[in-house]
């Protein structure tokens, strides 16, 4: 997209990612939007934050250079959503940021299915992800949240997250319990360098996560669980991995042997 004039953004744009979605989606199918407002459920869907050019900085975010394009990206986990945005595109060339109109200039499309990760899934001897945006983990019957990527926590949220949203193969509990233990006994973190960051600062409240990159080391190549494993991260590429993905949180990109 392109601007019609400088806009501020704020400093994480996750946010506004998802209410762009979200709006693009209710112009075609307010009903479709209402289901991906619900609250308290995962949502089918995951967002990047807006990628720019600024060309200053202020107390409330970046100043937005038109002369360069604005990038979004919008992952989902179920098809139909996607024809929803496809409608929305088919019929206008334009949205609304704050006060200011954005002319959308290109378009790219990435399908991949289930089947098709599944497919595609190695026994690996490790991996390194790399946590582009903040990204916190569920620490139950904690007011905290887990601050650091335990292989047992991010691959196990991800088996749930696959198993809500795919048609196609699904795990059972019986798997999935058998999974969470072998995740405990056969991968560990190698390496990793990670910070910690502020995200949204909403409502007199901030969210942090880590970024960073962390490699992992799996053995056991013998046993699916380690294909298992490379799919997920694979998948988390498309779904995002902890709390408020849908918000930009948590969006990772796979790394094997140094490549990308």
């Amino acid at each position: 997209m392109y601007a019609e004039k400088p806009v501020v953004l704020p400093f994480f744009t996750g946010h506004v990612a998802r209410g762009l979605l979200l709006h693009f989606i209710q112009l075609v199918d307010p009903a479709a939007s209402g289901l991906l407002h619900e609250l308290n459920v995962s949502k089918p869907y995951s967002v990047t934050p807006l990628r720019f050019k600024s060309s200053s900085r202020t107390e409330n975010g970046y100043v937005l250079d038109s002369q360069f394009p604005c990038k979004v990206g919008f992952r989902f986990l179920k098809d139909e959503y996607s024809t929803y945005l496809l409608s929305f595109f088919q019929k206008q060339n334009s949205a609304l940021i704050f006060d200011t109109t954005f002319q959308i200039a290109s378009m790219s499309i990435n399908c991949k299915s289930y089947a098709d990760l599944e497919k595609e899934a190695q026994a690996v001897d490790g991996f390194t992800l790399d946590f582009r945006t903040p990204t916190y983990l569920a620490n139950l019957n904690s007011n905290y949240h887990w601050m650091f990527p335990d292989p047992a926590k991010v691959f196990c949220s991800l088996m749930r997250c696959w198993n809500q949203f795919s048609n196609g193969r699904r795990f059972s509990k019986e798997e999935y319990v058998t999974y969470k233990d072998w995740l405990q006994k056969n991968v560990g973190v190698s390496r990793y360098e990670l910070q910690t960051r502020v995200g949204a600062v909403r409502k007199n409240q901030r969210t942090a996560g880590f970024t960073g990159t962390v490699t992992y080391e799996l053995g056991d190549k013998e046993n699916p669980n380690n294909k298992t494993t490379h799919m997920l991260a694979k998948y988390a590429e498309y779904a995002n991995i902890g709390g408020n993905k849908t918000a930009a949180y948590g969006q990772t990109k796979l790394q094997i042997d140094g490549r990308r």
